[in-house]
């Protein structure tokens, strides 16, 4: 059989792609089967529909996530029906919870979708025994009070609260979770793992049984970048005392000795090899955010410590006795024959088992001292916990009720003051809403006034905060927040509901990191800053 028939009888061999896996596509190539099943199995619940929140369910139920539940009282207004594209005319005065569902059950057939007429306070007093089973609560346009007592469910129980407010053009999104962990947090730009300044045995046998004068024309213009490195770097220590070029003039002549081993100037290859200079000749150093994660209290191994932390004492354990981080087996595509690149890689993918293996056994260890089943911690946590273990991230907010210590810090060293400002009138509106019983600017001829009362509020807030009373009044943000009386712009709330949602898939998936803590978008000049309190 030709190499064109094998080919051509592989292509019929394999199965056409499922349904679900044409469908999800492009976002199965961001978060994989392991996010998507995690979506799928994901229960969602806004409180209060607002135009930002129902825009951040769309962006939910699309991806396809596997339950929305919808908890509001209210009744569908004209205003409602104006900036809720998920809203008709002919519901006006019907229950708008009821309503949203109807609309954006036909996004998707496979999410289910649940509306709930009652008060927070009655949901929460029904429904107390099954609100742990929520992956993510969504609250938005609602006082502190409103959901305080939810607030804390969810903080006791470690469950992500996502408070998405909006006003005009104004939207503030912030993450409430006790902690939360993340394996896989995706850098856009990781470095390459490939222990050029430490190579591994097998590694250094591997670059050392070649030779490239005995290779042909085409043989040497295929010889891996990984290999032409080692090569490379195996003279220059000899010559500085077995250092590796760190300054830019000695990465320069560095460049010079790759170039010098070339035959021809336009062997891709050594092209390859000089541009991954930068990236790829580094001494080896311990990430700093892996350093506090090692330093954490909670990577001290006790009887309450989960599988996540188990594990990491694991790897600390790994790095303290091998002074570096078990191997990802990560190699990207490169200028190389197949022989020599697959040979390569499973060099790599081989190390990155060994070292899983290890790291494994330190976690038995643990286990056993605990008298915890070996299946606590799964083998496929493992081994993931070692591929990305330069990478793991731990993301740890305030409660509702942050320190003022905390925000006035966060707020008083920004250099976004005017966002800054926003964050404070957003409270101050919440506080005007719980007063008044309405919006700055919902009755037009309290413009006025509201103005007067909101600037107070703000000014309330600032000296509450200990932040500077020097600081010019923003008169023309609390201008703005009475103008639109509470209203929604439904652009805006479309933007930072794919926001929100956004926030809520790496919640869910466990995948990227979640923005820490407090989103805040000016939809008027486009300017966003984040605020951590």
């Amino acid at each position: 059989m030709t190499k064109a028939e094998a080919q051509q009888k592989r292509m019929c061999d394999e199965q056409p792609p499922s349904s679900k896996t044409m469908r999800y596509d492009r976002q199965l190539r961001l978060w994989g089967d392991e996010g998507q099943d995690a979506l799928e199995n994901a229960s969602v619940c806004l409180l209060n529909a607002t135009t930002l929140g129902c825009e951040t369910l769309k962006s939910l139920v699309l991806p396809g996530v596997g339950e929305v539940h919808i908890v509001d009282s209210k009744t569908v207004t004209v205003t409602d029906v104006q900036t809720n594209f998920f809203l008709t005319p002919s519901d006006v005065g019907k229950a708008r919870s009821e309503c949203v569902v109807k609309t954006i059950s036909q996004l998707n057939p496979e999410t289910k979708h649940t509306a709930y007429t009652s008060t927070i306070p009655h949901f929460i007093q029904n429904h107390m025994d099954s609100l742990k089973r929520f992956s993510v609560f969504i609250v938005s346009n609602l006082s502190v009070a409103e959901y305080s007592e939810l607030a804390q469910i969810a903080w006791d129980s470690n469950i992500p609260l996502v408070i998405a407010n909006i006003v005009g053009m104004y939207t503030e999104i912030r993450i409430v979770v006790r902690e939360h962990c993340i394996i896989e947090s995706k850098p856009d730009t990781p470095l390459p793992d490939l222990r050029l300044d430490k190579p591994f045995t097998e590694l250094i046998d591997f670059y050392q049984n070649i030779d490239f004068s005995l290779f042909t024309d085409t043989e040497h213009a295929h010889i891996p970048f990984v290999v032409i490195l080692l090569k490379c770097l195996e003279q220059w220590r000899a010559c500085h005392g077995g250092e590796i070029p760190k300054n830019y003039k000695e990465k320069k002549e560095f460049k010079e000795l790759i170039s010098s081993l070339k035959r021809k100037s336009d062997e891709e290859n050594f092209l390859e090899a000089c541009q991954k200079v930068n990236k790829c000749v580094l001494s080896a150093s311990l990430p700093s955010h892996i350093a506090e994660l090692f330093e954490d209290p909670a990577c001290v191994v006790t009887p309450c410590s989960s599988p996540f932390w188990i594990t990491a004492a694991a790897v600390k354990q790994f790095y303290n006795v091998r002074g570096v981080l078990p191997v990802s087996g990560v190699l990207d595509d490169m200028t190389a024959d197949s022989q020599s690149f697959v040979a390569l890689q499973t060099l790599y993918r081989d190390k990155a088992a060994s070292d899983a293996g290890v790291v494994a056994g330190y976690v038995q260890g643990f286990l056993d001292k605990l008298d915890v089943p070996t299946q606590f911690v799964s083998r496929d946590l493992i081994n993931k916990f070692s591929k990305n273990s330069g990478f793991i991230r731990v993301v740890r907010t305030s409660p509702v009720a942050s320190s003022k210590e905390m925000m006035s810090k966060s707020l008083e060293t920004t250099d976004q003051e005017d966002l800054a400002h926003v964050v404070l009138l957003f409270r101050a509106c919440f506080e005007f809403l719980k007063i008044e019983g309405r919006w700055p600017g919902e009755e037009e001829d309290k413009l006025t006034v509201d103005e007067i009362k909101l600037m107070k509020m703000w000014r309330g807030i600032q000296e509450d905060l200990g932040l500077p009373a020097d600081k010019p009044a923003p008169a023309i943000f609390v201008k703005d927040f009475v103008r639109f009386g509470g209203t929604e712009v439904p652009s805006v709330a479309a933007f930072s509901g794919g926001i929100a949602a956004q926030e809520c898939i790496k919640l869910i998936t466990c995948q990227y990191v979640p923005v820490d803590n407090c989103f805040v978008y000016n939809g008027g000049s486009q300017l966003t800053s984040v605020f951590k309190f």
